[in-house]
């Protein structure tokens, strides 16, 4: 009992040695590679960032109120009188105009002006280069702001002294300038407004001489088209004709419909419309009752010998012919009065047909002088909206001079700026130290990658001994065990332990038991599961991936690998085009019924423990058995998680590992099964 735990605790404590010298060893490599990683970049970033010149920025808002009448630009008087319509005074207050009066103020002749004003004052600006006009020019921007009539005005540059009086001599040029421009354009506006003027009113008296001369050639009585005889008697005409055209479509539907009622036999005439048919088929239908009554009181040899029976049937049938007869007479003469009436509207119809066609020429010829009419009376409405709006322009102008004089209210004066604008020196270090740490991290992450460490084992190295023999009392620290898992030997690869964290593992014997007992299409699956393959992977199984002749499967995961089945499983595939060509169900739950159920069928102890899980469990513990490599492992069962394999090193036997290729990687029981 003692020499066994002997065995055990110095491998442990040399493992648990190794591990801590291994993680110091990491700790060391990651500070190293992150130092030499955070320090340039941090470096470079902060030399990048205190190197740049600093740029300051001053600003000033104005109120600009003009007439019309722009810096250098004609006014609307100006524009009119050169034009043979009327224009509209523009609106000083929307965005067009702010816009206008922003591109003035960076314009290069106001800058030129600006830049003389400075030179007046001794501020010389050699910061600006040669052009010191293009400079200032590409320093200065304007905005309007929306919704009012205001405009930021923004210089920027190195000489934060220079940017506030290189904006105030530029309020103080534009100002003149609108004042200069606005006492040039007054005085000549309204003379060029009372020409305009003049000239409109001779226009108009022409164009209402040559409109009252065109209406008495052409006999127009009115402006309103319904109002002139020859349209208004066309008009009636063609309502007329309408309604004629009405009549003959009902008339011709009408008789229409009385010769196919006639030739199918149906009634024509209604008997509330003759008073004779509806006496007639009143007295009909009386005897038919009186008999009706008769049969059910009598029997019918009684009544074929009975007179006043036959007496009553004698009196219908006279009755009924009449009836037919009645009818008949009926329908003729409906369907004459219906024709009558048809040729009736025919011949309206084409008498005014015939009236329409004499007046459709003076109706072309007169359409034709109204809408002349028309189009002289809109030209005439034209000219005379335009005289109206000039003339009240003109007095608008008269009484309102000088409310219409431009303004510019200074709101916020150019500044000295005390702080640079840019660049955020706080700010861009900062993100050169957030870039400088995160670059380091990647590093050190990508570096780890490359250097990851074996898992330690976490399952005790048991050495066997030679004082345990067959038949010896077995340790209590092993007495959990079976029969069938007893510590493994070298050459004779065991069972894997009764762990808890582990599914089960079946023998050789119970893995035949099992395919045997399950049907055809399961034990295709199974038999992959005991191979190594996840479900996952054999639902996404297509055609092209089994290979019959060389006795592979192609799985796809994270990683493609070839899987080493025995050669009869092709024998069992369902034969499906499909990509499940093993049939396996898509629910989980469904493959765990099935297990379940052929487990109980063949008889094994703890059938509930059988479980997808467990097969796949029992091919690993297998091949770990077998002594296969680590590294081999992932080529057959895929890429297993850390403390997976450490819990498999346990069961491995003692010795050098054995490769893929020295061992069978197949189980005995699936060869059998074979």
């Amino acid at each position: 009992m003692f020499g066994f735990e002997s065995q055990i605790n110095p491998a442990r404590e040399n493992e648990m040695h190794a591990a801590s010298e291994i993680a110091a060893r990491g700790n060391r490599r990651r500070l190293r590679v992150f130092l030499l990683v955070f320090l340039p970049i941090l470096l470079a970033g902060l030399t990048y960032t205190f190197s740049r010149a600093p740029e300051y920025r001053s600003q000033a808002r104005i109120a600009v109120k003009t007439a019309g009448v722009v810096s250098g630009t004609p006014s609307n008087a100006q524009r009119a009188a050169t034009s043979s319509t009327v224009t509209t005074a523009a609106n000083p207050g929307n965005a067009g105009s702010l816009h206008a009066e922003a591109g003035i103020l960076t314009s290069r002749p106001l800058i030129d002006e600006v830049l003389g004003l400075l030179g007046q004052q001794g501020v010389d600006l050699p910061e600006y280069g040669s052009d010191p006009a293009q400079g200032v020019q590409a320093a200065l921007t304007a905005e309007p702001l929306a919704e009012t009539n205001n405009i930021q005005l923004t210089a920027t540059g190195p000489h934060p002294a220079h940017l506030a009086a290189i904006l105030n001599a530029l309020i103080d040029v534009y100002s003149r300038r609108l004042i200069d421009s606005y006492s040039n354009s007054a005085s000549t506006e309204i003379e060029t407004l009372r020409d305009e003027l003049a000239r409109l009113n001779q226009r108009l008296a022409e164009k209402r001489k040559a409109l009252e001369d065109f209406r008495q050639t052409a006999d127009i009585v009115s402006g309103e088209r319904e109002e002139n005889q020859v349209l208004a008697r066309v008009k009636g005409l063609s309502n007329s004709l309408n309604a004629a055209n009405e009549k003959v479509a009902q008339a011709e539907g009408r008789v229409r419909s009385i010769k196919d009622s006639m030739a199918s036999g149906k009634t024509v005439v209604r008997s509330r419309d003759n008073p004779t048919l509806a006496a007639l088929e009143a007295r009909a239908s009386q005897l038919r009752e009186s008999l009706r009554e008769q049969e059910r009181v009598y029997t019918p040899q009684y009544m074929d010998m009975d007179p006043n029976v036959k007496g009553m049937r004698s009196r219908l049938a006279d009755l009924e012919k009449q009836i037919a007869e009645q009818k008949a007479g009926s329908g003729q003469m409906l369907l004459a009065e219906a024709e009558e009436e048809l040729a009736s509207a025919r011949q309206a119809q084409q008498k005014l047909q015939s009236q329409i066609a004499d007046d459709r020429r003076t109706v072309h010829s007169f359409s034709k002088s109204f809408s002349t009419y028309k189009s002289m009376e809109q030209e005439l409405a034209q000219i005379e909206s335009s005289r109206s709006s000039l003339s009240e322009r003109l007095l608008r102008t008269e009484t309102s001079e000088r409310s219409r004089k431009p303004s510019l209210q200074i709101i916020e004066a150019a500044n000295v700026p005390q702080r640079a604008w840019r660049p955020d020196y706080l700010r861009d270090a900062g993100i050169s130290f957030a870039v400088a740490t995160i670059l380091a991290l990647c590093a050190m992450a990508l570096v780890e990658v490359f250097n990851r460490p074996p898992p330690p084992s976490t399952a005790p190295v048991i050495v066997p001994q030679s004082w345990i023999t067959v038949g010896q009392d077995i340790p209590p620290a092993l007495a959990g065990r079976s029969s069938q898992q007893a510590l493994p030997q070298h050459g004779s690869p065991a069972l894997l332990p009764n762990a808890l964290d582990l599914p089960r593992e079946l023998s050789q014997s119970e893995v035949s038991r099992l395919l045997e007992t399950m049907p055809e299409q399961d034990a295709a699956w199974a038999t992959l599961l005991l191979c190594g393959a996840t479900p996952e992977e054999i639902r996404r199984i297509a055609p092209l991936d089994v290979d019959a002749e060389s006795g592979t499967v192609t799985l796809l995961r994270d990683a493609t690998r070839l899987l080493r089945v025995p050669p009869d499983l092709f024998a069992r595939l369902a034969g499906d085009e499909g990509a499940n060509v093993f049939a396996m169900p898509d629910s989980d739950e469904e493959v765990a019924r099935r297990l379940l159920c052929a487990a109980h069928d063949a008889g094994l102890d703890d059938p509930a423990e059988i479980t997808a899980l467990s097969l796949r469990h029992t091919c690993i513990a297998y091949l770990v058995g077998r002594g296969l490599r680590f590294s081999d492992l992932d080529r057959i069962v895929g890429p297993l998680p850390a403390d997976a394999l450490a819990r498999y090193a346990g069961f491995a036997p003692p010795g050098v590992r054995r490769k893929i290729e020295e061992i069978d990687t197949i189980m005995p029981a699936l060869q059998r099964a074979a």
